[in-house]
């Protein structure tokens, strides 16, 4: 079912064509338009997504060559929060995605700021026309494309030079998830998730891969280690759904902890987990090779 390519990241053996992920995927966001994006979010979960936003603008702002104004572009942006913050921030920010539904729920005032359609579609129209990105942003999506390299290239074919790629992707079949699934603390490898995960990546793998479409790596940060409630039955929230509120609740509460004593010392604490390979997500800084 699954096999570790030559980046050193684990992929599917099988995979679907472009015509069933598109088939997939235009189902998919159809129905799910009316449900997830009508959550109202808590004052803690809107200062934990701005928070998360901003220890990666930290992360990178000081690689950015001098200018009056910066670009962005938030592929696949959702809810519209990335772009808006960097609005906010005086930026020329822009986003994409299947629907801009999310964004009229939560950020009504970027609507404009946002192109609508296929993301793999609207990113080949980009990269012939003239406009290039100071930073190309890419949230939770290169785990769910048939080929992540041909995505990394066309990003590099969107960005200025020197310009910065910001890839954030799930951090699978880590070694705390393989310890956890060896000696019986889950039942299942729960974040094997198919046909929507079509690669699960590793820092190593993420840098080579990133390496390969010509990026040099800056840094990698993971984030809050949500999965250590998995070695304790008590708070194991894959084996009792119930729980999973409560863990969710504490990364958020921690993390905005974290962020008001330091952002860069969160995200240093962030950089150790990652030379670890822990934590539940992986976020590489990498910078367009001159």
């Amino acid at each position: 079912m699954i096999t570790k390519n030559q980046y050193g990241f684990i992929e599917l053996k099988e995979k679907p064509t472009n015509d069933e992920l598109r088939n997939y995927y235009n189902t998919k966001y159809y129905q799910e338009n009316k449900s997830s994006y009508q959550h109202i979010y808590e004052e803690e979960e809107l200062k934990y997504i701005r928070n998360k936003i901003e220890q990666k603008f930290v992360a990178f702002k000081e690689q950015l060559v001098p200018k009056p104004q910066y670009s962005i572009l938030d592929v696949g942006c959702g809810e519209g929060f990335c772009v808006k913050y960097f609005l906010d921030q005086g930026w020329d920010a822009y986003g994409c995605d299947f629907s801009e539904f999310g964004v009229k729920t939560h950020n009504a005032d970027c609507v404009d700021r946002i192109m609508v359609g296929n993301i793999y579609d609207k990113l080949e129209e980009l990269q012939h026309g003239k406009n290039k990105y100071d930073v190309i942003w890419l949230d939770n999506i290169l785990e769910h494309v048939l080929d992540p390299l041909a995505l990394i290239k066309i990003c590099q074919n969107l960005a200025t030079p020197q310009g910065i790629m910001v890839v954030e992707v799930p951090n699978d079949f880590s070694v705390l998830q393989n310890y956890l699934y060896a000696n019986k603390y889950i039942d299942r490898q729960f974040w094997v998730a198919i046909p929507d995960h079509i690669s699960y990546f590793n820092k190593e793998g993420l840098l080579n891969l990133c390496s390969a479409g010509f990026w040099t790596p800056i840094r990698v940060l993971s984030d809050f280690p949500i999965d250590f409630n998995l070695a304790n039955r008590e708070s194991n929230y894959v084996n009792d759904k119930s729980k999973g509120r409560a863990a969710h609740q504490q990364r958020m509460i921690l993390d905005n902890l974290f962020h008001s004593i330091s952002v860069e010392k969160t995200n240093k604490l962030y950089e150790a987990l990652a030379d670890l390979g822990l934590g539940r997500q992986l976020t590489g800084i990498f910078q367009q090779q001159a």
